[in-house]
């Protein structure tokens, strides 16, 4: 089982999709996308996890073929295919191992056709606390560890931006030694340079973005439009720290007039960011849960390492702590 995790905005999804589309045609990818809606219920995630459409889908084309055998003449599929009065049995019974038998049964048929097959599902951590007789993620967990370890027919992928549920993921006894966590992280500095200048920044004003983006994908995106659009990008990171710092100090300050006890604990972890970039932990407290949970923060759970959620997150931070002490 492999998890894929950073900050937020640092490429995540973009990787696994670059991933996909350059896979052989050995290769057929089951893409989840969880983060699209909200779920609340078992139920809403079975809707989903499966795609009822594709039956009739193969009906219009006059594909005679069962949906096993259709699926592995595919190379991605969005969804899990399935007949619908299949679902409807599924969907009424609160028992997931229905569910993830027909799971084994496409990946299995799969493997029949000499294809490899791919599980990846974006933003797992959105059923972290469904309960189906228990909790759902440690049953899905329980059947990642079969599919890939005991009966090895298929590989998985599990993104998350949640380094909080990473943390919890990680801490599992039940999956110690079963995966690979693998960060994707922001650019470093050559790789910001080298891809700012592929779209006429100038070495001045690469220096300037970085000093205030570090290599966020998503920034340096912003500044590239901000280039082209002939605007001053001294003018536009000013405004973009200004709009920052006052959310972050939003969150802060809020705190103060709610709870003291929280909000000295908050600010005795941004602190540590005054001195340094990154800091060690020896455990997730309420504290730094919190400044993780507004994006604040990003906890690398595998390296026990804190840092700014971005650059841009630090420079607040810095200034903030300045003004307190003024």
């Amino acid at each position: 089982i492999n998890f894929i995790y950073g900050p937020i905005n640092s490429g995540k999804t973009t990787l696994i999709t670059n991933l996909i589309e350059n896979l052989s045609e050995n290769y057929v990818v089951f893409y989840i996308n969880l983060r699209q809606n909200p779920f609340s219920t078992y139920k809403d995630f079975l809707e989903e996890l499966f795609d009822t459409d594709f039956e009739e889908d193969m009906v219009e084309k006059k594909i005679k073929k069962a949906i096993p055998d259709a699926i592995a003449d595919l190379k991605t599929v969005f969804g899990i295919p399935i007949p619908l009065k299949l679902f409807e049995r599924i969907f009424s019974s609160e028992d997931p191992k229905s569910a993830f038998r027909y799971l084994l049964k496409i990946m299995r048929k799969v493997k029949e056709h000499n294809k490899i097959p791919v599980l990846i599902i974006d933003e797992l951590r959105v059923i972290g606390d469904l309960n189906v007789d228990g909790k759902l993620i440690y049953k899905l967990f329980n059947f990642f560890i079969a599919l890939t370890k005991e009966l090895r027919v298929c590989h998985v992928f599990a993104l998350s931006s949640d380094s909080l549920f990473i943390e919890k993921v990680y801490n599992e006894a039940m999956l110690q030694d079963r995966c690979k966590y693998l960060l994707v992280d922001d650019f470093d500095k050559e790789t910001t340079k080298k891809f700012l200048e592929k779209y006429t920044l100038n070495k001045e004003e690469q220096e300037i973005v970085w000093n205030s983006f570090g290599g966020k994908p998503i920034f340096l995106s912003n500044c590239i439009n901000i280039n082209f659009a002939g605007k001053d990008i001294n003018e536009e990171i000013r405004k973009i720290l200004k709009m920052r710092k006052g959310q972050i100090e939003e969150i802060i300050y809020t705190l103060k007039d709610e709870n003291e006890e929280m909000f000295k604990g908050c600010t005795d972890v941004l602190e540590k960011f005054r001195n340094s970039d990154n800091f060690d932990y020896l455990n997730v407290t309420k504290y730094i849960r919190f400044l993780c949970e507004k994006n604040i923060i990003f906890v690398n759970s595998a390296e026990k390492n804190i840092k700014a959620q971005s650059k841009i997150n630090l420079i607040a931070i810095k200034e903030i702590l300045k003004e307190m002490t003024n």
